[in-house]
């Protein structure tokens, strides 16, 4: 089994004066789903489009499954969904999957009914694509990507045109196509998503490679230590805490204090109240999350401080 499924060296797209992806290096272990971050233009779609064939680099190289070399047999190991997904619209969901297997040679026809069931089509199958919401669609295209069961799914904002409902069972299907030995690369503008469902993170920002690792790694790097907690008398601890040295700020967050200060000190929060009869009825270390290590690290590489 090759360890990484996708590496990158320096891999450069030019248009004109325009670099949609700036000497990017990154690696993608087997077997994991991993998110490709970015702002919007950051060159996500563009890294995905390169990997895939569909556009030739300036510059730089990347491998498939530890091969650099004849790309076109890697990608037959490959299933990918990138931007709207394009079918048939007078043909049904199943007659659409039947054609694109039979053209790309996807497996056995009866592995189609399993296929619709398991992205949530079951029982609409047989109607025509036009009728399909955009929801519907979305599924239909993850459905494609898993023609042939690749080794290697790349999926771009597979949640477009989601209910809620339907944004969960897709999450809880993209978290199991990364159990074993297949490998999910997920473009995603919905950072909560993300966090959800990706065990590690690739991060650009106007093509360039600004963070890359696990997420719970890199949330744990991210601005300072918050602490949640509710007292018998919010106002009086406020004041008591706001005069503490070792304590950078106190605000008020609805029904409970946000104190910034080392989690490590909780204790002596505690013990610094009680001294002032000002009792802790709750208390919880709060995570710093993907989205706000994302917006750190996009902000510093805006302001070249990377």
């Amino acid at each position: 089994m090759d360890e990484f499924v996708i590496q990158t060296d320096g891999l450069t797209k030019r248009y004109g004066n325009v670099l949609a992806v700036d000497n990017l290096s990154m690696e993608v272990r087997r077997g994991r789903v991993y998110g490709l971050l970015g702002p919007n233009g950051s060159g996500k779609t563009t890294t995905m489009g390169l990997l895939l064939g569909l556009l030739k680099p300036s510059s730089g190289t990347f491998s498939l499954f530890g091969s650099s070399d004849g790309h076109e047999e890697s990608l037959r190991r490959v299933g990918a969904i990138i931007e709207s997904p394009s079918f048939y619209p007078y043909l049904s969901g199943l007659q659409n999957l039947k054609y694109f297997q039979m053209i790309f040679g996807g497996g056995p026809e009866e592995d189609l009914e399993s296929l619709i069931d398991r992205v949530g089509l079951g029982g609409r199958g047989d109607d025509r694509f036009r009728t399909y919401s955009l929801g519907m669609k979305q599924r239909l295209g993850i459905a494609y990507a898993l023609l042939g069961d690749p080794d290697l799914v790349f999926l771009d904002e597979p949640t477009n045109g989601l209910d809620p409902e339907g944004m969960i069972e897709v999450r809880e299907l993209i978290r199991s196509l990364g159990d074993g030995n297949r490998t999910v690369l997920l473009s995603s503008h919905l950072l909560h998503e993300v966090e959800q469902v990706c065990d590690s993170v690739t991060i650009i920002s106007n093509g360039k490679l600004i963070a890359q690792g696990e997420v719970s790694q890199l949330v744990a790097t991210a601005g300072s230590e918050r602490v949640r907690t509710k007292t018998t008398d919010d106002g009086k601890a406020r004041q008591i805490l706001s005069a503490l040295d070792w304590v950078e700020d106190v605000a008020t967050d609805e029904d409970s204090l946000l104190v910034t200060t080392p989690i490590e000190r909780s204790s002596e929060i505690t013990e610094a109240l009680a001294h002032s009869e000002v009792y802790v009825a709750e208390m919880m270390p709060v995570r710093t999350s993907l989205e706000e290590y994302f917006l750190e690290v996009t902000a510093n590489a805006e302001d070249g401080h990377q």
